[in-house]
């Protein structure tokens, strides 16, 4: 999602709008995710890119670095369908 926001913006410069549908039908395998994480992912993506446009000191978003970012899961917890067993 960000890849085609960053590439979209540099042609364009304007948002890309899509939705995790769209990926879905490009990538079949996101079918498999739980779509609330999608949803949140998208949401998170989108803030990014208003706080940008809004506070351009706030910086272009990027990629998290994979030696020293923090391993995070976001999805909405429905009825009580998520139970965490132990520390966490």
């Amino acid at each position: 999602m960000l890849a085609d926001k960053m590439e979209h913006y540099k042609k364009e410069k304007k948002m890309l709008r899509n939705t995790p549908a769209s990926y879905k039908k490009e990538y079949p395998w996101l079918k498999e995710v739980d779509s609330l994480a999608l949803a949140n992912v998208q949401m998170h993506l989108e803030n990014a890119f208003h706080k940008f446009f809004r506070e351009p000191s706030a910086g272009f978003p990027r990629f998290k670095s994979k030696k020293s970012s923090r391993k995070s899961y976001t999805t909405n917890v429905v009825n009580g369908n998520i139970f965490l067993e132990g520390k966490y």
